[in-house]
């Protein structure tokens, strides 16, 4: 059987003709597609004061998710740990835990964008130092129901995970980051969607990475490492164009608007034929996307796909449309496709 797990990732970005409470309804209605399907996870990102991202709490979306779904993996990606009290973050990962029977798993950074540090007050060496003081206490309350304080106080916790152990990813764009995810156990997803590298570079990584994991010893029996698309399917190649060219303009906008806000020159959108050419974007009918998910995943050997399907101004009817096809026919289709090559 072929390793790979596919997943579903969201920004939650501004929608422009939709309120806020209108885009968190349809993506939930995504979310509840994803766990009725061959789906493994739903990630979420983290982002403050920006178009991109309207999960600013991303504990708090996958709570709401946790009463909507039944099966799929909740994955915050990431909780931005610098930015958060210590003891408040690990109570609310035991709430979602709990709350999600033992689903959430935890994606960890120290965040991206130096512009939302900012936000809170602190620079990028305030950042790493917090994340690096934070991380360790946090994930030591999870595992023993004590919480530690600076000073080394401890403090039972009276919420505890459901689960014993967390499943932890640490997505990132940075290549010399990957062999410290691998030694720390951590899954990951290498570069962030159309600004990812080239092929040839995520299967140098990804060689890396696994080379450095089988060092490790974990409870993780299947390590992933994956990479993260956009991914649009219609009936047919002009539909699909016509439909997402103009969703990607709003989906850049989004994108760069903090950026700009701040006075930070941005290059215009590429051209989504160009990213789809480079294998950075997924847009086609189902027969082309098949085509390019396999290609992908035959090239650089990754094992994990995650896909996002709402972005900008794509209707939800139509990414819900698009994961239909994905689903039922893209995902079969490129199980055998790999297996068939496999075989070869």
């Amino acid at each position: 059987m072929i390793d790979l797990e596919f997943g579903v990732f969201d920004w939650v970005d501004v929608d422009r003709r939709r309120s806020i409470a209108e885009t968190y309804d349809d993506r939930i209605a995504v979310a509840r597609r994803a766990d009725r399907g061959r789906f493994e996870r739903y990630h979420v990102a983290e982002h403050h004061g920006a178009t991109l991202g309207l999960a600013a709490s991303p504990g708090l979306f996958a709570a709401a998710l946790a009463r909507e779904t039944e099966r799929i993996r909740l994955a915050p990606m990431t909780f931005i740990v610098p930015l958060y009290d210590p003891l408040r973050l690990t109570e609310e990962i035991a709430m979602v835990d709990q709350l999600s029977h033992g689903r959430l798993e935890l994606g960890i950074g120290k965040g991206s964008s130096p512009i939302e540090a900012r936000m809170f007050g602190y620079g990028p060496d305030q950042m790493q130092a917090r994340y690096d003081s934070f991380l360790p206490r946090i994930l030591e309350a999870l595992e023993t129901g004590t919480y530690r304080t600076e000073t080394g106080e401890e403090f039972p916790l009276a919420i505890r995970p459901h689960q014993p152990v967390f499943t932890t990813w640490y997505p990132t764009s940075n290549p010399e980051s990957i062999q410290r995810a691998a030694v720390n156990g951590q899954n990951t997803i290498f570069g962030f969607a159309f600004k990812s590298p080239g092929l040839d570079v995520v299967r140098e990584r990804r060689d890396i990475y696994f080379e450095a994991r089988a060092t490790v010893s974990s409870d993780e029996k299947h390590p992933r490492f994956g990479v993260l698309r956009h991914v649009f399917v219609a009936p047919t190649e002009d539909e699909a164009w016509q439909k997402a060219e103009a969703a990607f303009a709003d989906h850049y906008d989004n994108f760069t608007w903090l950026w700009r806000r701040h006075g930070v020159e941005q290059p215009p959108a590429p051209d989504l034929r160009q990213l789809v050419a480079d294998h950075l974007f997924f847009v086609g009918s189902v027969e082309q996307v098949t085509a390019q998910v396999a290609h992908v995943v035959e090239t650089t050997g990754v094992n994990y796909l995650a896909s996002s399907f709402s972005w900008g101004s794509l209707p939800v009817a139509d990414a819900l449309s698009s994961i239909d096809l994905f689903d039922e026919q893209v995902i079969p289709g490129v199980l055998a496709a790999l297996s068939a090559s496999v075989a070869a």
